[in-house]
């Protein structure tokens, strides 16, 4: 027996250390993937709780009303495509099924998907060498997660995780290496949604697909898993919005037409920018070491640089100069420098020397920016602490930063068919500048009955009017509160029932002074939540 017992403590013993050889080779092969979950983990924690760009609050305010019966371009004026607002919808169900804030939810979503960009775009890059695996996958999850902190989860940040994964793929087709199936199909169809947040972003997959053909033309197929997945959502998605928000293209476009120049940045405010002084240092670098085009150039590099210009064309193409139209320029262009780097060629001082500089600034940029912070608060936060919960509020203004987060920190509702009143500064423009064309002065004045419904309808306890622009792309001399009480309704409505406060440095406060009336049904009035 005591033999027996010996021998069989010999087994197990002999067991157990071969699993653990065993879990111990399989944490060293896969090492650089733990440390990346790990990041993501950690980045999780952190950011859990950070706060979001207003933008992204009022995306997924519009996406509440939608799921209480609101009808997007009808009862919601809003100007951009239906895809991002619709894709805020089952994150709402899902938060409440689960019991946790949405944005919360959004916010795991967002690092969770950069983890997996992070992950699946090493793979496609076929990197061998740990090292190079860790290094990889750790610039491009603080390319997609971290450098675009200040702006976290706007389209440019979703097209970037998206379309990393499908440069990658590419970069894997022009050197003639298999890709299974299903991944291409997966990545393919990641990289649909990412590109159909914004009409200017076709440019990319566009552009990726003529180097393609130039790069491998024997080889080149059309018919692909990936090409059939852009090709399949996009006509899904465009026969969507054709069948449930057939508005975009009759009420929202022409407006967007009509009024949204009014945004529009001087080339001085869009060229004098510290991430195009980024831009410029990358290209100069790779115009003095090359490594960027050709033959001899590392494919995946090429394919993110294509990347980097294709959404550099948007960002030209928009003219507003806004840093989160900046992010997919930024994290391609630094991602394929980073990959430059890891090159042999790459091995000496003074290349890689001034090439970690460079790469240095979009991975510092983040402690820059920081995260998002609405500056107008320390102003409009006085003003709405006076009212309660629950409350109807009016702010006649063109910046959203006025209006989001703010209003739905302090849970109060707001009562306009508009987020923000953009079209503002076109038609300020128009008024002091010129021209004064007449579907701008049809707007105008659709604008002004439009304002005046909506405050008859809601009784708000609060109305205030923008009293001086803070930044540039409205005439000073333009006033917001004489234009909305230019209407004979609102004005009798405003002089009876409420009272003007003591203005603010930028604003005209008005409380209601008469008892609020009951919220009034019809089809005419908005009822939001």
């Amino acid at each position: 027996m005591g033999q027996s017992g010996g021998t069989a403590m010999t087994i197990l013993a002999e067991g157990a250390q071969s699993r653990g050889h065993r879990i111990g080779s399989i944490a060293r092969r896969y090492l650089p993937e733990i440390i990346l979950s790990l990041a993501v983990l950690v980045a999780l924690f952190i950011l859990h709780d950070m706060p979001i760009t207003h933008d992204v609050v009022a995306q997924f305010w519009i996406a509440r009303q939608m799921m209480h019966g609101a009808v997007l371009y009808r009862d919601i004026w809003e100007i951009n495509p239906p895809l991002w607002f619709w894709s805020a919808i089952p994150v709402h169900y899902v938060a409440a099924w689960l019991h946790v804030a949405p944005l919360r939810l959004l916010v795991a979503l967002i690092i969770g998907a950069g983890g997996l960009s992070a992950l699946t775009s090493c793979y496609l890059a076929g990197f061998i060498s740990p090292g190079a695996r860790l290094s990889m996958m750790l610039l491009t999850f603080w390319l997609v997660e971290i450098t675009p902190i200040y702006d976290f989860g706007q389209r440019e940040q979703l097209a970037l995780m998206c379309a990393i994964p499908y440069a990658a793929l590419i970069a894997r087709r022009s050197a003639g290496i298999a890709v299974p199936s299903a991944l291409a199909l997966l990545v393919g169809m990641a990289a649909a949604y990412g590109f159909a947040l914004k009409h200017y972003f076709i440019a990319v997959p566009v552009m990726l697909e003529l180097w393609l053909i130039v790069r491998n033309r024997a080889q080149w197929r059309l018919v692909r898993p990936e090409t059939v997945a852009l090709a399949v959502v996009a006509l899904a998605y465009g026969l969507a919005v054709l069948a449930f928000a057939p508005a975009f293209f009759t009420d929202a476009v022409p407006m967007v037409q009509t009024a949204y120049h009014g945004f529009e940045a001087t080339w001085e405010m869009i060229l004098v920018r510290p991430w195009v002084v980024i831009w410029v240092c990358i290209i100069g670098f790779f115009l003095t070491f090359g490594g960027a085009f050709g033959r001899q150039a590392n494919p995946l590099v090429t394919a993110l640089l294509i990347v980097a210009i294709g959404f550099g064309f948007a960002y030209f193409l928009q003219r507003k100069g806004w840093l989160y139209h900046t992010v997919p320029v930024t994290g391609a262009a630094a991602l394929a420098l980073g990959i430059r780097l890891g090159m042999t060629d790459m091995r000496r001082l003074i290349p890689m020397s001034i090439g970690l500089t460079m790469i240095a600034l979009p991975i510092l940029l983040p402690f820059k920016t920081g995260y998002y912070a609405n500056f107008f608060r320390a102003e409009i936060d006085p003003v709405l602490d006076t009212v309660p919960r629950g409350q109807s509020i009016f702010i006649a203004a063109a910046d959203p930063m006025w209006v989001w987060p703010t209003l739905e920190d302090k849970g109060l509702i707001w009562s306009s068919r508009l987020p923000v009143y953009w079209m503002i500064p076109a038609i300020a423009h128009g008024e002091v500048i010129g021209p004064y064309p007449a579907p701008l002065r049809a707007l105008a004045k659709r604008i002004q009955e439009e304002a005046a419904l909506e405050i008859y309808c809601s009784s708000p306890a609060l109305i205030v009017f923008e009293r001086r622009r803070n930044y540039v792309y409205q005439p000073s001399s333009f006033d917001v509160r004489r234009f909305f009480l230019r209407h004979a309704g609102m004005r009798t409505y405003l002089a009876r029932n409420y009272r003007e406060l003591t203005p603010t440095p930028s604003l005209y406060i008005y409380r209601r002074a008469t008892q609020a009336e009951p919220a009034r049904a019809g089809t005419e009035c908005p009822t939001f939540r």
